[in-house]
């Protein structure tokens, strides 16, 4: 019912795209052990580890998030390996670490999350050789298949296929590089996840959301003096 991939943007040649599958379904209360059938439904996340206060700058860079990448990959089974997860440990797992976003240092990141259609697939490895021509130092990076999604106005999920990927801020020549993958994102027929942008140039709006009239139409009518903002909309023009 659900897979997620972790890639490794770093790698190249053969082994472009190598990746991390974890595909899970839900248990059937004969799964799971006496212990666990007493409350079978509990919902405790916890958090067992903590980023450090204090990280350097320039911690993520390439050499280092290829050390991780590489230490990751190969610590994943050779072989498929079945086991009873909690609903945190596969949906959430960076939530086990406490204020790991200070990873990334004062300059923080930018998450950049599209989604493409089953047939604009061939997207993804174009995605996946620009992020290793350019050393991008991302050693979070998420592709995800997405089934018929719920299409609001505004909706980001449809069938297909999404790549999200973790990038530190001050990136050299970042938004150049982002601008040109949203060209092709709209020329596949794809979108950017809004709710994670925080950069995305408002020429690529109305294609990428094509009810965005709709949205705007009930805009109007609950809020015609604009009363409603935030710094996304402004800068999209929503």
């Amino acid at each position: 019912r659900y897979s997620v991939a972790w890639v490794d943007t770093l790698a190249t040649k053969k082994s472009l795209g190598r990746s991390v599958l974890s595909l899970g379904d839900h248990a059937e209360l004969d799964d799971l052990s006496p212990k666990q059938r007493r409350d079978p439904l509990a919902y405790q996340p916890g958090q067992r580890l903590a980023a450090p206060r204090v990280v350097p700058g320039g911690l993520l860079n390439p050499l280092t998030v290829r050390a991780f990448n590489e230490g990751w990959y190969r610590k994943a089974p050779a072989k498929p390996k079945q086991s009873i997860e909690t609903i945190s440990a596969f949906f959430h797992p960076l939530d086990g670490v406490a204020d790991w976003n200070r990873i990334y240092g004062r300059r923080g990141f930018v998450q950049y999350q599209f989604v493409v259609p089953d047939t604009a697939s061939t997207m993804i490895p174009r995605v996946l050789e620009r992020l290793a021509d350019e050393r991008i130092p991302a050693f979070l990076t998420v592709l995800k298949r997405f089934g018929d999604g719920n299409q609001g106005m505004l909706s980001f999920p449809s069938r297909g296929w999404t790549l999200a990927v973790d990038i530190p801020a001050g990136v050299d020549e970042l938004d150049e590089m982002l601008d040109e993958l949203d060209d092709k994102v709209v020329e596949a027929g794809g979108r950017v996840y809004l709710a994670k942008d925080a950069r995305m140039h408002p020429r690529h709006l109305s294609a990428m959301y094509p009810r965005l009239a709709e949205f705007r139409a009930v805009r109007a009518a609950v809020d015609p003096e604009g009363r409603c903002a935030s710094n996304l909309s402004r800068r999209l023009g929503l």
